[in-house]
């Protein structure tokens, strides 16, 4: 027994002796910290040019990493950053110092480089618990290779849907934006993307159209995106570089027709781009001045009435006298030949009866031709019933030799049911000012009124609800349905969330309610226009001065001491200590918090303790540097400065001090 009891103790000691469990105490229980992802990259515009100036309006590259604590148990978290980019990375003020067990908590970490190309350091996560290995996450930083200057980057939109890119090299005739042909008293629509292909924020500052063919006016070209227009004192902001950062303009063409008798009527204009590139704010050139040429096409078909309203008593729909969900329409040939017509079909089905059954037409034309002068009866039905549905016809017309649509399009509207009433709170704009918070949320609600005017209203259907392609403003919380229903009184509700850029500057946007109301026309949609006129926040400056006693006296804030570096004997300074400032820092709004560091390596005889408050960041601009009795050499001191927005300065100001005895 006393053997066996040996044999048994020595396989207990050689077991405890390799063990590789994480003990602490918890009966084995430890925190579990998993990093997503383990490795992050950024990219972001140095702060420095190569001569070493600062380059203004450039802000850091922000990331977020999350951990997850899949421990039993919570466990403390101490973050640190290590490597050779160390300096050009950073964690944001408020970092968790704890994860609850089977808990995540996000970390926000900015790289804000001071030169062009890649640096990397590692982030240490350590949750302070004896045998448990740190996690580490590998960030890759590239300082970005492109001018220290906003450099505007425009792409006019093609007829088919693609963009075509237009730079300073771009010949001229690329950089334009040609419209399709378009009918008289029809409207199209083409983009043009903007970008900034510089390092700081480019600031847009105006936005007009100027005709050619008609001087002094617009020639038919209009700017619908956005709806109000920047300025010098708010201008649209793009805040980060290499193109990421776009904004799109939306131009609409209105063919009208001049009274000049000519079938294709010519119009021709330039939208001119004014911001703070160097080269080419001024709108001169391109990619800033971008042609635009359309053509307004008289047709030979022609159609009367253009609309019926099946549920107006007052609209006898094109008959003589009203005939109950019944309309005539006119199809007429003004040309100079005779026409046929090829076409006769709903937009929203592509056949002669709607999507959505409502109507239907029951005496078509298609096959017929048209002389000179005459006109053809097309008959449309409706079936009556209390919902507003609206659909449009196309009626297409062919020149005998000359192709599909030769001879023209024209479109009629036709409408039955009861009109719902919409009305949105706010009504018309969104304006978020200029919050505090990188986030603020505003509430819109939609609302089908009961009645107006004395007439009661119908079933409101809100086909969609979206905002315009931006990065700032966004739905969240409650998002409408497509297709949502709404009866007379009813309302819903959705959230707009507005993120605002470091850069500050006017962001808009524009949120559309496509529903069945007839009030808000073809395409029927309510539009309201979403801004902010948040102010510029400039990323704050560190700068450092030194002082000795004896100049503090008429030179309190040491504003006149020297800035990169300074030599004291020890013999003039009594007491031993040097005054370190940064009350020369500066910013746009407030400077709020100031850091100062000793730096390696550190004379002999002293310790980083020589410096008050070392590491910690303070309310006051000035600290204390005391040297050691009969300490000489160099102490370096760096400092790094927040504004009152929490923005960090983008480079350390870095101070020498050399004492000689």
């Amino acid at each position: 027994m006393k053997n066996l009891t040996l044999l048994l103790s020595g396989v207990l000691l050689v077991t405890a002796a390799g063990c590789t469990c994480k003990g602490n105490g918890t009966g084995g229980a430890t925190p579990d910290f998993v990093p997503t992802p383990t490795a992050i990259t950024f990219s972001a515009c140095p702060t420095r040019s190569e001569n070493g100036a600062v380059v203004p309006d450039v802000f850091p590259d922000f990331k977020k990493l999350r951990i997850n604590n899949q421990g039993k148990v919570s466990g403390a978290l101490a973050l640190s950053i290590t490597g050779a980019g160390a300096e050009f990375f950073k964690l944001d003020a408020g970092v968790p110092t704890s994860i609850d067990r089977l808990s995540e908590v996000e970390i926000p970490i900015s790289f804000s480089p001071t030169a062009r190309g890649d640096v990397r350091a590692e982030l240490i996560i350590d949750d302070k618990t004896d045998g448990t290995e740190n996690a580490v996450v590998t960030l890759i930083g590239t300082g970005i290779n492109l001018p220290t200057t906003a450099a505007i980057e425009t792409s006019p939109q093609l007829a088919d849907g693609g963009y075509t890119l237009c730079t300073a090299e771009t010949p001229i005739s690329d950089c334009a934006l040609n419209f399709p042909d378009t009918l008289m008293d029809q409207t199209t629509t083409l983009q043009l993307k903007i970008r900034n292909r510089g390092c700081p924020s480019l600031k847009i500052t105006a936005l007009s159209i100027d005709g050619i063919s008609n001087p002094n006016t617009n020639d038919g070209f209009t700017i619908d995106s956005p709806s109000t227009l920047p300025s010098m004192t708010s201008p649209m902001t793009l805040s980060t570089a290499d193109g990421t950062d776009e904004t799109i303009i939306t131009l609409r063409f209105t063919a009208i027709d001049d009274g000049s008798g000519i079938p294709d009527q010519a119009h021709d204009a330039v939208i001119t781009i004014k911001s703070n590139d160097p080269l080419y704010g001024d709108g001169f050139a391109n990619p800033a001045r971008i042609s635009i040429s359309a053509k307004a096409v008289k047709p030979s078909v022609y159609v009367s009435p253009t609309s019926c309203n099946y549920s107006a008593v007052q609209d006898v729909c094109g008959n003589p006298t009203r005939v109950v969900n019944k309309a005539t329409f006119h199809v007429s040939n003004s040309g100079g030949t005779p026409i046929s017509i090829s076409g006769v079909r709903f937009r929203s089905s592509g056949g002669t009866t709607s999507s959505n059954n409502r109507f239907s037409v029951t005496r078509n034309i298609v096959g017929q031709t048209i002389a000179v002068n005459a006109s053809a009866n097309l008959e449309v039905t409706e079936v009556d019933q209390p919902l507003l549905v609206s659909d449009q016809l196309e009626i297409i017309a062919d020149i005998p030799g000359m192709g599909a649509g030769s001879g023209g399009t024209s479109v009629v509207s036709v409408i039955s049911g009861t009109k719902p009433c919409l009305v949105t709170d706010p009504m018309d704009s969104i304006n978020f000012g200029d919050p505090v918070d990188e986030l603020s949320a505003k509430l819109l609600t939609i609302r089908n009124e009961t009645t107006r005017n004395g007439t009661p209203c119908g079933t409101l259907v809100i086909n969609s609800v979206d905002i315009s392609a931006q990065p700032f403003f966004s739905f969240i919380d409650t998002v409408v349905p497509p297709n949502t229903t709404l009866a007379a009184g009813a309302s819903i509700q959705a959230t707009v969330q507005y993120r605002r850029p470091s850069s500050g500057g006017m962001q808009l946007a524009d949120l559309r309610i496509v529903s069945n109301d007839t009030d808000y026309g073809a395409p029927q949609y309510k539009l309201l226009l979403l801004q902010s006129n948040a102010s510029l926040d400039q990323i704050p400056n560190a700068e450092m001065t030194a002082c000795q006693p004896a100049e503090l006296v008429n030179d309190p804030e040491c504003l006149l001491g020297p800035t990169n570096s300074a030599a004291f004997n020890l013999s003039m300074i009594n007491p031993d200590e040097i005054t370190l400032s940064g009350a020369k820092s500066t910013d746009n709004n407030r400077v709020a918090e100031y850091r100062f560091t000793m730096l390696p390596p550190i004379p002999g005889g002293a310790s980083t303790a020589a410096l008050a408050n070392n590491g910690m960041k303070i309310t006051t601009n000035k600290t204390k540097l005391t040297i050691p009795a009969g300490t000489t050499g160099t102490f370096r001191i760096g400092l790094e400065v927040w504004d009152d927005r929490g923005q960090q300065s983008a480079a350390s100001s870095i101070m020498t001090v050399n004492i000689y005895p």
